[in-house]
């Protein structure tokens, strides 16, 4: 039986959470508004030394500083003395601190990592929303289905930044449904007990597809207020079982 509490989209606000204790604490990214080094810096901090007894974090379209082959990453001298040799890298700050996180601290980019005989897998990356400006964007259709098809099928569980198409994705302002289609058909392959992510702030819920449960944790709504709860969750992997310990009782 693991403990899990799932968090997203605090965009600076992560000081201001009340976070439950539990096993494992997931946030599934949106750690601050543009990548600022000061956020960034000061989440990494505050999660480390969150109480639990495992942390796993993800990257989202807001962090900037994540996606080293963002042109404001780039390091444009260095680009045009080594030209086709050139090695995107993200800031060497931000390296320093993944590179020294605790032993019971994972980040995760498109990899997994297994905690006591849980298996998780990772990613930032989302469909494509204004990528000139944002990170990890992808293309819906082949581009991004790549990136997911590298989710191993014995994944237990799945942390995305975005939704996939119909859970936990829906824009009541645009009428519009934003997760992704390719992520969908993903997980019907692989069929993760569960699936956590965020980026729709207004997605905010739970949701069950017969295999899978979904929720999308944003703490944030549509206005950018500090409105929702974190998720605590209770997972059994053996018996494939979800009991939600908080919040609403029944999945959308």
């Amino acid at each position: 039986m693991m403990n899990i509490v799932h968090i997203s989209d605090t965009h600076g606000f992560h000081r201001k959470v009340n976070v439950p204790f539990g096993q494992v604490l997931i946030h599934s990214g949106d750690i601050s508004n543009r990548g600022e080094r000061y956020q960034v810096e000061d989440f990494i901090d505050w999660f480390v030394n969150q109480p639990h007894k495992y942390k796993i974090f993800i990257a989202g379209n807001h962090d900037i500083c994540f996606d080293e082959h963002h042109p404001l990453n780039e390091n444009k001298l260095e680009k045009q003395l080594l030209g086709e040799n050139y090695v995107p890298l993200k800031p060497a700050w931000l390296n320093n601190l993944l590179d020294n996180l605790p032993d019971n601290v994972f980040y995760l980019e498109n990899d997994g990592c297994e905690i006591e005989d849980v298996k998780f897998w990772g990613s930032p990356a989302t469909p494509w929303f204004y990528g000139e400006n944002w990170v990890f964007n992808k293309h819906r259709g082949h581009e991004i289905k790549q990136v997911w098809e590298q989710i191993p099928t014995d994944t237990h569980v799945v942390i995305t930044h975005g939704p996939v198409m119909y859970k936990c994705d829906y824009i009541p302002q645009q009428q519009f449904f934003a997760g992704c289609e390719e992520l969908e058909y993903k997980l019907q392959e692989v069929k993760p007990i569960l699936h956590l992510s965020g980026h729709i702030h207004e997605g905010y819920s739970w949701a069950y597809n017969g295999n899978t449960e979904f929720f999308n944790g944003s703490v944030l709504d549509g206005d950018y207020e500090l409105k929702n709860d974190p998720w605590e969750i209770e997972l059994n992997v053996h018996y494939k079982e979800v009991k939600v310990l908080n919040n609403i009782s029944t999945p959308n």
